[in-house]
């Protein structure tokens, strides 16, 4: 609003998304295919010449890379969403594309005229992105410093294969100075100004962050997991079909690691390379290890916290998707060369296979996409569309009510002043966005939600709103709104009735008379929230004439009957509505 002087619902309410997808995920995706392709141009090998000049973009190492990137569920679910782990993983991804030369080796015409002590604007810009992803969470350190150590490491060690030349340690400290350090201060500076443009204060949010993670240690209020659960749960959950590709491309890497070249092999699940191949993806010139050596200390770090959450890891996801891309574009080629195969017959003669002319060379391929958007867009449409659904779809009813009232009141009474609104959320913790996507332009809205703060939930001797309601919501509600007969005095403790309020159906079911008799609200809407269970058809329900009628009763969620064999039960969120008169 600020910037771009508008004052819609609509834009400050899906404009921070929208803002995120253009300077935030297309940066990530189109950084994915910028690195591949750097990769790939490192590690081009005979075996990956062999059909440039054919259709080979389906055997195409950044293809599939980009492919993993813009179908994984996981991006599509939270990398438009406004995380500044969305920001961090975008100023990764920018800032590993630009340090190519430096990360994975190149010539002395890519680094300059003195490599040991030049450094590359490119690499100087990356370096201030790592500051800013610093600034705003200071966990990004655990990729950034990861980054800078290679680098530094690759500076001392110098761009000659030489393996009797001498490590030189003022070349690594230079870099970790006057590179690293230097530019990352840059960064954390500049994201200051920022903050204190925005704020209009100055702060320094990765301190706050350190003190209330670290220091008080208040993160493990919002829930704990064991040290390895990023490894047996965060990894397999957010990298779905990716996993096995993956773990395909770590076996790989561990291969070429440990012998130094990979071994020729005719095995479906390593396809054949010439000798020339394996010196051309030798320890000292497989970039994938670098990639790991950012991936490794990042899972490894985050390990030590006990509050573990998937969009943690976000940040490492399109690193995985550029390995899983580098193991499907083996797949595609070892399925190529089956289908073009020519197998040799008893007389010396060469014929194509079977296989080849019942399919078309690209079939097999297609079939690996196909699985990718199989596997990964249906439960994206349901995370996305059907999921928890209620707490937007909430929002929008009430500002477009909202909306609607202070309009027809503004005309009939002609108040030049906005009208105010008043909303209660009886529900849990962060069950709702609040003012982001309540702003109308023709009321104020004033919304109230059950207190889970840190300062409740530390404190053993004060119980949190939230956990109070949760526990007794017919006891909560006449203890904040009060019964009908109290007297003047004992209302003096207790809320006024709001404009509007939000509960769960479970909970409208037992403070429901309380709402319509007592505060004399009536019930304006039931809107679909999210899949409550799952039960078997049944064909004789006991049909729920009324509202009034559904108490305690599995038929008060809707219910959706698939196949005539599963009944899908829906949780609603029912808002009340009471009429002022001064409205």
């Amino acid at each position: 609003k600020k910037c771009v002087r508008q004052h819609s619902t609509y834009l400050i309410s899906k404009g921070p998304a929208l803002l995120h997808a253009i300077l935030v995920a297309a940066p990530t995706d189109l950084s994915v295919w910028l690195i591949a392709s750097r990769m790939n141009n490192l590690q081009s090998s005979p075996t990956n010449k062999k059909y440039e000049n054919e259709s080979c973009y389906w055997t195409s190492w950044p293809f599939w890379a980009l492919l993993c990137s813009i179908t994984s569920w996981f991006h599509g679910y939270a990398l438009v969403r406004t995380y500044a782990n969305s920001v961090e993983t975008m100023c990764l991804l920018v800032g590993i594309a630009l340090l190519g030369p430096e990360l994975f080796g190149q010539s002395h015409s890519e680094l300059g005229s003195n490599p040991q002590r030049c450094h590359r604007p490119q690499a100087k810009l990356a370096f201030v992105l790592g500051g800013l992803s610093v600034c705003m969470r200071f966990t990004s350190i655990a990729a950034w410093v990861p980054v800078g150590l290679i680098i530094a490491f690759r500076r001392g060690k110098g761009t000659s294969r030489d393996s009797t030349k001498l490590y030189n340690w003022r070349n690594t400290l230079h870099t970790l100075i006057g590179l690293c350090a230097t530019y990352g201060f840059i960064g954390v500076i500049l994201g200051c100004f920022i903050d204190r443009w925005f704020y209009g204060f100055w702060a320094i949010p990765s301190l706050g962050n350190i003190h209330f993670n670290v220091l008080l240690g208040h993160g493990s209020l919002y829930g704990t997991h064991p040290f390895l659960w990023y490894v047996y749960a965060g990894i397999p959950a957010i990298c779905g079909i990716m996993l096995p590709f993956f773990l395909w491309d770590l076996a790989i890497i561990k291969e070429v690691a440990s012998n130094g070249v990979r071994k020729p092999s005719t095995n479906i699940t390593s396809p054949s390379v010439s000798k020339q191949d394996n010196q051309e993806e030798s320890e000292y010139n497989n970039p994938r290890v670098a990639l790991l050596g950012i991936v490794a200390p990042y899972i490894v770090l985050h390990s030590f916290s006990e509050h573990k959450e998937f969009r943690f890891l976000l940040p490492i996801l399109p690193i995985i998707c550029i390995l899983a891309g580098h193991a499907m574009a083996r797949l595609a080629l070892i399925i190529g060369e089956a289908n073009r195969g020519s197998v040799d017959s008893s007389d010396g003669r060469n014929y194509k296979s079977p296989l080849n002319s019942m399919i078309g060379d690209n079939t097999s391929p297609k079939l690996l996409l196909a699985v990718l958007i199989l596997l990964n867009y249906p439960h994206l449409f349901y995370l996305g569309i059907i999921h928890q659904r209620g707490p937007i779809a909430v929002n929008q009813f009430l500002a477009s009510t909202i909306d609607k009232k202070a309009r027809e009141v503004s005309q009939s009474k002609k108040v030049e002043n906005p009208q105010e609104y008043s909303i209660h959320f009886l529900m849990g913790c962060h069950s709702a966005p609040l003012y982001s996507h309540l702003h109308t332009p023709s009321a104020q809205v004033n919304a109230w939600y059950l207190d889970c703060s840190p300062n409740c939930r530390s404190n053993p001797e004060i119980v949190c709103e939230s956990d109070s309601f949760s526990s007794d919501p017919l006891g909560f509600a006449l203890s904040v709104y009060g019964s009908s007969g109290d007297d003047d005095c004992s209302k003096e403790d207790t809320k006024e009735p709001p404009s509007f309020l939000v509960v769960m159906q479970d909970d409208a079911v037992v403070i429901g008379n309380v709402l319509m008799d007592n505060l004399k609200m009536s019930r304006v809407a039931s809107i679909r929230h999210t899949v409550k269970f799952l039960s078997w058809h049944r064909h004789n329900h006991d049909d729920i004439a009324s509202y009034d009628q559904c108490i305690s009763h599995e038929r008060c969620h809707d219910v959706v009957t698939l196949f005539s064999l599963i009944d899908i039960h829906f949780d609603h969120m029912e808002v009340f509505y009471k009429s002022h008169p001064s409205l």
